[in-house]
């Protein structure tokens, strides 16, 4: 796709990023609206398995987080990203589009494109290419409601370990508050949380168990991130400044976009969250990223 480049000293470039990460902020490479970086932003991480427990704690509490008019900020590779990537794209919770999403890749963005996002997510082949929200995906990215930002050199296709996890960094940088449904001790999103945690970035997480030393996200919790939960997190995020009534940040739509029939339940449970769970370590596998 094509893109434009912002340096340090481009006036344009985000503030968050120079304030946080200082001599490290780097050259960002983007595609869409850039204005999309000044609503409330939520950025998404977390490891690449995530555990059933947190993944319905996860659920749960994204039917509060979903009322509130957020820029949904994240690489949207892991399982659980790709499930909130989905809910900033569903137009019958949102039919006003009050929900933007930014896409931090890996890839160069000169060698990104449309399909080879999805694929790389949702497999090139197999039940789940045709997810719900495809559709207006595609709407979105062909009216330029989609904000694509990478910091690996625009040729470059190939997945780097170490750019991934700068990428995530700087993902996290440029939100007001970071989202972790999950991180254990070992993975690349327990790095990242730790490096953003002092890059001064608020960040919270969601608790399954009603003890902290045996909870599925304990290594979040020996950190001193907090958790939230669907009756709390509300009042979180007005404190940091999120809202239900912001603007949408383009004109809506009459009528939302067709979503196209979705075989999986919004509750991921039993055999089927095996099965789903097995077909992401396939993807995973697939693509080397373990």
């Amino acid at each position: 796709m094509e893109y434009d480049t912002l340096t340090t000293r481009d006036p344009c470039y985000p503030r968050r990023l120079l304030v946080r990460m200082k001599n490290e902020a780097p050259t960002l490479y983007f595609h869409g609206p850039l204005s999309l970086l000044d609503r409330f932003t939520m950025a998404v991480i977390t490891a690449d398995m995530t555990p059933g427990q947190a993944m319905l704690a996860t659920n749960d509490m994204l039917f509060k987080i979903r009322e509130y008019a957020l820029n949904y900020l994240g690489p949207w590779h892991a399982v659980m990203e790709t499930e909130i990537f989905r809910l900033a794209l569903d137009t019958p919770t949102d039919p006003e589009r009050r929900r933007s999403v930014t896409i931090c890749t890996a890839r160069g963005l000169a060698r990104e494109n449309w399909d080879n996002f999805l694929g790389d997510r949702f497999g090139y082949e197999g039940p789940f290419t045709g997810f719900p929200q495809k559709e207006e995906f595609y709407r979105r990215a062909r009216a330029e409601e989609l904000l694509w930002l990478s910091i690996t050199e625009p040729q470059q296709k190939r997945f780097m370990r170490q750019k991934i996890l700068f990428r995530n960094r700087v993902a996290c940088a440029l939100a007001d508050v970071v989202f972790v449904p999950f991180a254990e001790k070992g993975s690349k999103t327990l790095i990242t949380v730790k490096q953003v945690l002092k890059d001064g970035v608020p960040m919270f997480t969601c608790q399954y168990s009603d003890d902290k030393a045996t909870d599925v996200n304990k290594d979040l919790f020996a950190l001193g991130v907090p958790s939230y939960n669907r009756k709390t997190v509300g009042k979180y995020l007005e404190s940091l400044g999120a809202s239900v009534d912001a603007s949408p940040p383009f004109v809506a739509m009459a009528e939302p976009v067709r979503q196209v029939s979705e075989s999986m339940p919004e509750y991921i449970v039993g055999a089927r969250q095996t099965d789903f769970l097995a077909e992401q370590k396939r993807a995973v596998r697939k693509r080397g990223r373990e």
